[in-house]
């Protein structure tokens, strides 16, 4: 896959992905700092009055730009939220309902039409209508009400940043439904995957032997629900469960799938993402309350993913972090209940192929009409494309290479996780969360929670669906025959309001209830988990979650580390900055041994020496750690490409690194089919992988692993004033502390965040960037230098002292 094209679609709020990916940074030929007009939108000095029709508020902003925000009532709170976040992120908020609406064309031109395309192929708009809907006459809706006429006070009376000048753009009126929009496009970043196309591809052109590269779960000893007394794990099973059910993935069938799976692959739920999150109950704590530390892993973008706020009312004191375009806290505190989120590698979408008869498809044993609707994609400096936009009983209808096939996804229905999050936000009790847990639809998350009470709770919650087939539930991880009728999801209603009747019940999703020791990092859930929870396909490799479970194990068992009497603040920071590679200690051997190096060059040998008694530290100082992650991936090139490249495969499709580590020394995988007389064995490549390391690190003039994994976070217009400073980094994709580089993205912790709720109150966090979306502002990366070195900033809840910054004003 290109991972270029991916960035786009990457996560929620990419709107610096959405020109430097998609669009290829080169829309505009900017050259030099802005002047003129456009210098208007600097925070002005002193206390900026403005009008409010639904009462007063106060602003203050702290010394790293996180708005406090009191006010009289939740609406005139709201409000005041949309003001400030369009103050600070209005651009990047914009850009976010034009990509999952399909506009982008009209302000960029031709480079974005077929994202365009996909998204509005798969209707979002009408997925969000359907949920704001259903959500409009609850608590939360009057909250996104007034949440959408602050942001539009502010684009009415404030100057606008400095990309619609670029662009020669407007912005146009947000909308309560731009609110839920911006929620799907994050819901279906994290959740929707066409990974049965990618699989059926895959062993349709490599055969059935394949089959090992990609197995139903992988084989390690590390889920995130280890032996538990408190477990409610799998208490639902269904009585008759199915296996294999669907349509044939042999080779006359798959390679239909060919087209749609190249043209999907770009927006596809990236499997580079991931997050930890853990929570230590007061039995091991110093001060005899929970802790709680969560760091989501998502793209590293110019402005952050990540908006911070300190959110006051009558009846709710939060702080933490959201989406821009998200009025609520996503991932925070209260001053009595947090809660953090990982993604559930769970499978929540299917696809379906028909019959196609009479200009429609055959649905048990008739034939219906597509609901068809003909939308204009306007593409500025272009000529303007006409799409029909198609609809099935299972959801959206997308077309590639003359296969037609129905896509199904519970973000597709009316879905109610802004009432979720808002409820969560009101949250003082884990009972509370679990309560606003029973509502959360999509994405589906690894909550983790805990108290001041002193309880804990571990719930990944979300819509799991059961597929049917003739009368059987059956498993997912396959296509199935739409027009038989196969893995149908009974109380399913695509761009409506489904029942959910036939999705697993809230109480039988596996969970933990008072885990004294409780972590989550993308992998398996259970030993055993139920077959609607995903495959090797969706799961994470164990290396962070093992790494975690031994830390938090060891620091248990000494009593705490920082202290002698139980773990602190301090310790849960620690293991977020943890370097060491579990994935190193597992594969540094097969570079090491006497089979290997005595086939090696002499310059490879040398690097090969450099691995000995290394610590498997993912430092930027060191030479070993460059060695070694220059060598895997030659190690899992010169495995794989051979047979891949063959058949045209690229690296996107290679298995887990976890699948390339537990692959035996002679399996068929390390023979190379062009050299006839010789069987190679993993001895042998990995010899020819460090050779061939020699020479890429020779070629690169790299020294130590901090010229290879640098921190290049780079702005839509990719110009050295709007572009964060670059420096080297320690961490890896697999290691705690997470930070990666591939090619034009960025990846790593998105924030860090440890909630202490003991007397001493050391809740902190960071983002990596700064608050403001304009590049003169003082806190346009003021948070950056801190979270590059693992440090962090203070999560209180106490406003700043002096008068306000912005006040609102007016009567209801």
């Amino acid at each position: 896959m290109n991972t270029t094209t991916r960035a786009v679609v990457a996560v929620a709020c990419a709107a610096a992905l959405v020109a430097v990916s998609v669009l290829g940074g080169s829309y505009l030929g900017l050259a030099a700092p802005l002047s003129g007009d456009l210098y208007d939108s600097v925070t002005p000095r002193g206390t900026t009055q403005v009008d409010s029709p639904y009462g007063p508020a106060s602003v203050w902003y702290d010394d790293r730009g996180v708005p406090h925000i009191d006010a009289a009532n939740e609406e005139a709170l709201y409000f005041a939220v949309g003001y400030v976040q369009a103050r600070d992120r209005l651009f990047q908020m914009d850009l976010q309902r034009r990509l999952v609406g399909g506009r982008l064309s009209e302000v960029v031109g031709n480079q974005t039409v077929e994202s365009d395309r996909f998204y509005r192929s798969l209707d979002f708009e009408a997925a969000a209508e359907a949920s704001w809907n259903s959500v409009r006459d609850t608590e939360v809706g009057p909250a996104i009400e007034a949440y959408s006429d602050g942001v539009n006070h502010y684009a009415d009376s404030g100057a606008l940043p400095p990309e619609y000048a670029l662009l020669d753009a407007e912005f146009e009126t947000w909308t309560s439904t731009d609110t839920l929009l911006v929620g799907k496009l994050i819901s279906w970043q994290l959740s929707g995957s066409f990974s049965d196309l990618r699989r059926a591809t895959a062993v349709s052109r490599l055969g059935p032997n394949a089959s090992e590269l990609y197995p139903a779960q992988l084989d390690h000893d590390v889920p995130i629900v280890r032996n538990s007394s408190n477990s409610d794990a799998a208490s639902f099973s269904p009585e008759s469960v199915a296996v294999g059910a669907g349509v044939d993935t042999s080779a006359s069938v798959a390679g239909d799938f060919e087209a749609l799976a190249s043209w999907t692959d770009a927006y596809d739920k990236d499997p580079a993402f991931g997050s930890n999150n853990w929570v230590v109950s007061g039995e091991h704590t110093a001060s005899g309350k929970p802790l709680l530390a969560n760091d989501p892993h998502l793209s590293l973008t110019v402005p952050p993913v990540w908006y911070e706020m300190h959110l006051s009312a009558a009846e709710m004191d939060v702080r933490g972090v959201s989406f821009p375009g998200i009025p609520m806290v996503v991932i925070g505190r209260t001053a009595d209940a947090a809660w953090g989120v990982t993604n559930v590698g769970g499978d929540f979408t299917d696809i379906y192929t028909y019959e196609m008869r009479d200009g429609g498809y055959v649905y048990d044993g008739e034939v219906r009409a597509f609901e068809t609707e003909t939308q204009t994609i306007e593409v500025a400096g272009g000529e303007d494309v006409q799409l029909t936009v198609r609809k099935s009983v299972h959801g959206a209808v997308i077309e590639r290479g003359g296969k037609t096939v129905g896509v199904a996804w519970p973000g597709f229905s009316a879905t109610n996780e802004s009432l979720g999050a808002y409820r969560l936000n009101h949250a003082d009790s884990v009972s509370e969360v679990r309560d606003a847990l029973r509502i959360w639809d999509v994405p589906a998350q690894n909550f983790v929670a805990a108290d001041r009470a002193g309880n804990t709770l571990y719930y990944p919650a979300g819509r799991y669906p059961l597929r049917v087939t003739d009368g059987e539930v059956v498993h997912g991880d396959t296509i199935f025959n739409g027009s038989r009728g196969e893995g149908d999801w009974p109380g399913y209603e695509p761009y409506g309001e489904s029942s959910w009747e036939g999705f697993v019940p809230f109480e039988s999703i596996p969970h933990v209830n008072d885990p004294s020791i409780f972590a989550t990092a993308n992998q398996r859930t259970i030993d055993d988990p139920p077959f609607y929870m995903g495959t090797s396909m969706t799961y994470a490799d164990p290396y962070r979650g093992a790494r975690i479970y031994d830390m938090l194990d060891e620091a248990a068992a000494e009593g705490g580390v920082t202290v002698e009497d139980g773990m602190t603040a301090e310790d849960m920071m620690r293991i977020q900055r943890d370097v060491r590679s579990e994935a190193a200690v597992g594969l540094v051997p097969y570079a090491s041994g006497d089979d290997t190096v005595q086939q090696m060059s002499p310059a490879a040998q040398a690097l090969a020496t450099d691995l000995d008694g290394w610590d498997a530290q993912m430092r930027a100082e060191s030479r070993a750690a460059l060695v070694y992650r220059i060598w895997r991936d030659e190690f899992r090139n010169a495995t794989f490409a051979s047979e891949f490249d063959a058949v045209g495969l690229d690296e996107s499709y290679y298995p887990s690194l976890y699948v390339l580590q537990t692959l035996d020394a002679d399996a068929r995988w390390y023979d190379d089919p062009t050299t006839l007389h010789t069987t190679e064995t993993r001895a042998d490549i990995a010899a020819l992988a460090m050779n061939r390391t020699a020479e890429r690190i020779n070629q690169e003039g790299w020294e130590t692993y901090g010229d290879f994994n640098r921190l290049d976070m780079n702005h839509a217009f990719d110009r050295a004033f709007l572009n964060y400073p670059e420096r080297p980094m320690d961490g890896s994709r697999y290691t705690v502390f997470n930070f990666r580089s591939t090619g034009a993205t960025q990846m790593g912790s998105s924030w860090r965040m440890v909630v202490d709720f003991s007397e001493d109150n050391e809740s902190v966090g960071i983002i990596p960037g700064g608050q403001r979306g304009v590049f003169w502002s003082d806190h346009y990366h003021s948070q950056l230098d801190e979270w590059a070195a693992g440090e962090y900033k203070s999560l209180a809840l106490q406003r700043p002292g002096g008068p306000p910054d912005i006040v609102f004003g007016g009567a209801r």
